[in-house]
């Protein structure tokens, strides 16, 4: 027999206090309970317990039916879009294509990049470490990854953020601008698809063409996948890289025991992305009665997976709502988990390390521009932050 049915709460998500403080954002979110039903119907997971039930049971809770049915986009999200049995096929291809190996083959040019962008400010003592970095960075490295230019990164940046920025939650249509946007996305994919169906190179794009027979991809399921990673993957790298460079213009003794001891950098990135997760919640839709935690759920429930309260449950964490390098081996769900869980983890995590370590070769000092006051979006599909100031002495670094 399945646990007790509960009546829907007057929660809204909306309303948890994230922008200043996310601490007090979840733990506005987990006073309503471990499982609960929010007033727009959806069922919130908020407990480690919780979260980690449903991201093991994908049978049960369905990223397909979540992501289809609220995507908006006509084409197939691969591979969040598909569920088991099928979704194996996409994720063995692109699990190879993303492996460390991979990144650690790209890291030099990576690194460069990273720098080049850093080195055009670091002689200025002043940066928005968002705008001049955080917003572009993620982009190079994509357009990298899928052998486009550099020289498309500011178009690519613009149709994200325009998608993003214009996109609505619930049952309300795309507006102009995200159609707009869209379009024009897609149909940049779609050329470069065609371009390297004749002219091939040693990147992603061109090997996803190169697969045959049985394992051979659609133009569709490419499009869908190359989309999936613009609009999903781009802005929670800025995001997370925004936090994490908070978190150290904010502490500077931490910073400077990060440049005494490189090797603490990983905790660093581990903990500030478990604390500050930048895609707080995950959706799922469930395909039949399910009992969490002695919590019924009807089938067909909108489902909200609260990476950030699992991320901070007290019995896990002896400071679950700080930063703590000494905490740092204990695992976090912002990346997910199961068989969804983020494929770029590996290149996103890389992508932070080269940032910070660049960043502190050539400003190893430097804080928050005084007066300002770093707020996140909210509320959002993302948490970030929109600006960043840092101010810094001139010629303190290694350039």
């Amino acid at each position: 027999m399945l646990g007790k049915m509960t009546a829907p709460t007057k929660f809204q998500l909306a309303d948890a206090p994230m922008s200043a403080d996310r601490t007090a954002g979840f733990r506005f979110v987990s006073s309503f309970g471990e499982v609960f039903q929010a007033a727009n119907g959806t069922w919130m997971l908020t407990s480690a317990e919780a979260v980690k039930f449903a991201v093991r049971h994908p049978e049960v809770f369905s990223s397909a039916e979540a992501t289809n049915a609220g995507s908006g986009i006509p084409i197939p999200l691969i591979p969040v879009a598909v569920d088991p049995p099928a979704h194996r096929k996409y994720r063995l291809v692109l699990d190879s294509m993303f492996a460390p190996r991979v990144v650690n083959a790209m890291e030099d040019d990576l690194r460069t990049q990273a720098r080049d962008l850093i080195a055009a400010f670091a002689n200025k003592g002043e940066c928005d470490v968002v705008g001049d970095l955080a917003r572009l960075y993620p982009t190079q490295v994509f357009l990298t990854f899928f052998g486009m230019p550099l020289d498309d990164r500011d178009q690519l940046v613009g149709w994200v953020e325009t998608m993003l920025d214009h996109s609505t939650t619930g049952t309300a249509e795309a507006g102009p601008e995200v159609v707009e946007a869209a379009t024009g996305l897609f149909g940049y994919i779609q050329r470069f698809i065609d371009e390297k169906r004749e002219r091939p190179g040693d990147d992603v794009l061109s090997r996803l063409l190169a697969l045959e027979g049985d394992d051979a991809w659609s133009d569709e399921e490419m499009l869908g996948c190359c989309f999936l990673f613009t609009v999903a993957g781009l802005d929670t790298v800025t995001g997370a890289m925004g936090f994490l460079m908070r978190h150290l213009a904010l502490n500077p003794e931490l910073r400077r025991q990060l440049i005494a001891d490189p090797t603490l950098l990983g905790p660093v990135i581990e903990e500030t992305l478990r604390v500050e997760p930048p895609a707080p919640t995950i959706s799922r839709t469930t395909t039949q009665d399910v009992e969490v935690c002695g919590v019924r759920i009807p089938a067909g429930s909108p489902v909200a997976l609260c990476l950030g309260t699992a991320n901070r449950e007290p019995g896990h964490w002896e400071h679950p709502d700080d930063v703590d390098v000494a905490q740092a081996d204990r695992g976090h769900m912002t990346f997910g988990g199961g068989i969804h869980r983020c494929l770029g983890s590996h290149l996103a995590r890389r992508e932070l390390r080269l940032v910070v370590e660049e960043f502190h070769k050539l400003i190893p000092e430097y804080e928050v521009a005084p007066g300002f006051d770093p707020v996140a979006v909210w509320p959002a599909g993302t948490l970030h932050l929109t600006s960043l100031p840092l101010v810094f002495p001139v010629g303190d670094g290694g350039a």
